[in-house]
């Protein structure tokens, strides 16, 4: 291996988690498909990931609000102990919240050999969950968060958009296929994580148009009861705001029309 190798892959190991891809993304230029508009007016996105059991705690703490939420879901864990099923998820979909595609396995997008091997297990998983009366998600939370350039024009055949787990509050023009999120409860790492925290942030949003979207593990052993009961105090100061809680759904359809060939909308099939 020469130098030039050695220094590269150096510096690629002290990169942040995904720095490479993030770099990528930052540094070329968006694809038209990748463009997303930020409605005019600011709202908040509650997003579960994994569907597991602990989700119904958060459905509950959204219904009391009279809002709604996401909850991301993988096929191939739905219904196995801890895990929500079908039919759980049947009735979550019929108060109203979002379903949302994680997908199929689970697995990181960026690991499969490449696209046609995506294109076929993303297949496969959305036909699962059509066929229990899920409809077709239009909404993509990549597993672990990975992807890449390729990842996302195989998602944007599939997907009206797609959510990273990179940091951000998405501001004014967006990548439409690597919506930022931010960590609540679980895996805030060094972030504040306080309460007051997120209210600086949704003061921030609230100035220009903007989406910050939260990102819940309610499962992990970090997320606690009382995460939950901040969650309702921060969906009551988003409203103060002038923020509603949407599901992406509702965001999307207040959003500059889709590029021609590409989703229309999440949940776009009922």
């Amino acid at each position: 291996m020469g130098l030039p190798r050695r220094l590269l892959d150096a510096a690629v190991r002290r990169l942040p988690a995904q720095g490479l891809d993030r770099a990528v993304e930052a540094l070329l230029p968006r694809r038209p498909f990748e463009r997303l508009q930020m409605p005019a007016r600011s709202a908040l996105t509650v997003v579960c990931d994994d569907g597991e059991a602990r989700d119904l705690e958060i459905v509950e703490a959204l219904e009391r609000k009279g809002v709604k939420g996401v909850f991301a879901v993988s096929p191939d864990l739905i219904g196995r102990p801890g895990f929500l099923t079908y039919a759980e998820l049947r009735q979550i979909r019929a108060a109203g919240h979002e379903i949302a595609f994680h997908g199929t396995t689970h697995d990181p997008f960026s690991g499969y050999a490449g696209p046609a091997a995506l294109e076929q297990a993303i297949g496969a998983g959305l036909r699962s969950m059509s066929a229990e009366g899920l409809g077709t998600p239009g909404t993509l939370i990549y597993p672990y968060g990975r992807h890449n350039r390729w990842v996302r024009a195989v998602s944007s055949r599939h997907f009206a958009c797609a959510f990273t787990t990179w940091f951000g509050l998405n501001r004014g023009q967006a990548n439409r296929y690597a919506i930022r999120r931010i960590p609540f409860g679980a895996y805030v790492g060094k972030l504040a994580g306080t309460e007051a925290w997120y209210r600086g942030l949704f003061d921030e949003a609230a100035k220009a148009p903007c989406w910050p979207t939260l990102m819940l593990h309610p499962a992990s052993a970090e997320h606690q009861r009382e995460h939950t009961e901040m969650l309702v105090r921060l969906i009551d100061y988003a409203e103060q705001r002038g923020m509603p809680v949407r599901t992406v759904d509702a965001h999307l359809q207040a959003a500059a029309p889709s590029p021609a060939g590409m989703a229309t909308s999440p949940q776009a099939t009922r």
